[in-house]
């Protein structure tokens, strides 16, 4: 390892070592990951007994009800039986909602409006076949729908989970840039850091830090993550099992979209005077941030296969928090993964090479805040 490797990691494993110390990193985790996993079991605590109303067309077989009643009565649910004169009104019905299931006896089928519900559905072939225990073996009740497809449902789990996962990454992005900010504001605040730079270079000590509180960031967010998309393959969410596959994009997203304002925060810290300054040294950078987010997201919500969303897609700023969205939604080619991920390596080795210079006018800037320019024209002359 060279000289510089060596340093930026010992100064990464000081702000590791910093960080899990401190009460409020270990206890945002554990707190995140039981609301995660507490999520999967609050639509059974919340679940009141569910009612099922099925029409079956005249006359209904005598004992039908009741034998419903006895089949769905293992899983907590109630039937009421609505018997109608035609088929045709009993879709019609169906359509409208005011019946969840329509049963076709002479055509041994089970009719639902979009998506099948099997425990209804199982219920009623156990009835059935139950009624006409006595009477010639018949067929299975088979289960057809109104609507061809429920891909409204995935759509809407589809579109849940890009804005669930674009609002994560924004806030991880805030959240652990801050702490950057933070922690340079209490090194300069203390005058540590003029001890630390007798013997480190400002380009290493910002890279070991953003690093190592990167690193903590990651892990916290990959077990986030990591815990929701193993309910979501599980099937404990009521959602297509391939969202699996968008939920984790998040986490190598996060690592990039990190890297690229993280820098920026530490250089907007060496800028501030004190702690009171750190929230409005940081702001230019946060106001960027946001501005990525929801400029993403009103395009993914316009059109996500609009000539706008490409272009937000790899675009360095909007990128980590667009990539993701927009590859659950519609799906991203790998032409524009590689191009998204080349343009923002390309950038962050850009913005540490400007910011290292401005970071290190920062940090030994005693007295008030250091405007940007001032900072940028100290170091033109160094």
């Amino acid at each position: 390892m060279t000289s510089s490797g060596r340093v930026i990691s010992l100064v990464a494993w000081r702000e590791i070592r910093e960080r899990l110390r401190s009460p409020a990193f270990l206890w945002s985790t554990v707190i995140m990951l039981v609301i995660v996993g507490g999520s999967s079991a609050l639509p059974q605590v919340l679940e009141t007994k569910t009612t099922y109303h099925v029409a079956v067309l005249a006359p209904a077989p005598r004992g039908l009800e009741n034998a419903l009643q006895r089949t769905t009565e293992p899983f907590g649910a109630n039937v009421r039986l609505q018997v109608v004169g035609s088929a045709a009104t009993g879709r019609e019905q169906l359509a409208a909602k005011e019946v969840d299931a329509l049963l076709l006896l002479r055509e041994d089928r089970i009719v639902f409006r979009a998506d099948v519900d099997p425990q209804l559905a199982a219920a009623a072939d156990t009835a059935v076949g139950a009624l006409r225990g006595h009477l010639p073996p018949a067929p299975e009740l088979t289960t057809t729908t109104l609507e061809r497809t429920g891909s409204e449902t995935s759509e809407d789990a589809e579109a849940l989970v890009a804005m669930l996962g674009a609002a994560l990454l924004l806030g991880s992005l805030a959240v652990y840039g801050q702490w950057v900010l933070a922690g340079v504001v209490e090194e300069k605040s203390n005058r540590v850091v003029e001890l630390i730079l007798s013997t480190v270079q400002p380009r290493d000590l910002l890279v070991g830090k953003v690093i190592g509180i990167g690193l903590l960031g990651l892990t916290q967010l990959a077990l986030i993550v990591g815990l929701a998309a193993s309910l979501l393959a599980a099937g404990v969410y009521d959602a297509p099992t391939s969202l699996g596959r968008s939920v984790a994009l998040v986490v190598p997203w996060f690592a990039l979209g990190y890297a690229l304002y993280a820098v920026a925060y530490a250089a907007a810290g060496a800028l501030a005077a004190q702690q009171q300054d750190a929230n409005s040294a940081g702001q230019p950078v946060t106001y960027t941030l946001l501005a990525a987010f929801f400029v993403g997201y009103a395009a993914l919500t316009a059109n996500a296969d609009s000539a706008i969303a490409h272009l937000l897609t790899v675009f360095p700023l909007t990128a980590p928090l667009v990539l993701p969205a927009r590859s659950a939604l519609v799906g991203v080619p790998l032409w524009e993964h590689a191009l998204a991920l080349v343009l923002v390596l390309g950038s962050i080795y850009l913005i540490v090479r400007l910011a290292s210079g401005v970071y290190a006018q920062g940090l030994l800037h005693a007295g008030s805040r250091l405007p940007i320019r001032a900072a940028w024209r100290l170091r033109q002359e160094s």
